[in-house]
């Protein structure tokens, strides 16, 4: 599999088919930087695997192979003094925290969140490296789309991108997007997104939705 397949141009927004393990942020990106980052990663290397076997794709990188190339790829992709958040597996949140800060994005800021259906709600370490936030913002009571919402929005008033034009704010970038709950969020907060999935299935549910909310 190379490390691109598609790319989606939904007016402001751009949606990639393609495989971070194989460099798909340095070539979707080209160069460019968002402001802010929201994603939720594999977490270890059974999760990995899981999803990667759920996109028909047979190769079996180790973890710690991808976590170096997320991690720098990723940080390269993000505007200094950016915003970025990371769900994680609360077994995995530490080792992850530390390759982060060996790009130079140490985590200033971790809450526990829920994570799943209500039936199956699991404990997830929420990493946050970016400038400070205000005191009284707790995301950890929220689920499902709110909480990549809300980070994006709080993350913008910090770095007063808020007060700009939309045309001004940037992007929000999310190199594992998945269904598109990041993408939402970038719309909501009046921002441009950029998202890459591996896998086309789901990669398509965010694309129609950016081409429904326009």
């Amino acid at each position: 599999m190379e490390a691109i397949s598609e790319v989606h141009t939904i007016g402001v927004h751009r949606v990639a088919i393609g495989d971070v393990q194989r460099g798909a942020v340095r070539e979707f990106m080209r160069g460019e930087r968002a402001a802010i980052v929201y994603s939720d990663p594999p977490w270890g290397e059974g999760n990995l695997r899981y999803w990667r076997t759920h996109a028909k794709d047979t190769s079996r990188p180790m973890w710690s192979e991808f976590v170096e190339e997320w991690t720098s790829s990723v940080s390269a992709a993000l505007i200094p003094g950016g915003a970025m958040f990371v769900e994680m597996g609360l077994r995995w949140a530490d080792s992850f925290s530390a390759a982060l800060a060996s790009v130079g994005r140490p985590v200033t800021a971790r809450w526990t969140t829920l994570y799943g259906p209500p039936s199956k709600l699991l404990p997830v370490a929420l990493l946050y490296s970016g400038p400070t936030l205000r005191d009284a913002f707790d995301p950890s009571p929220l689920r499902g789309p709110t909480l990549p919402r809300e980070c994006v929005r709080e993350a913008a008033h910090a770095m007063r991108l808020d007060a700009l034009p939309s045309e001004f704010r940037g992007a929000v970038f999310d190199p594992c997007c998945g269904k598109g709950y990041t993408a939402r969020a970038a719309v909501a907060s009046g921002m441009m997104f950029r998202g890459i999935e591996l896998n086309p299935k789901r990669a398509a549910v965010t694309v129609e939705w950016l081409r429904s909310h326009p």
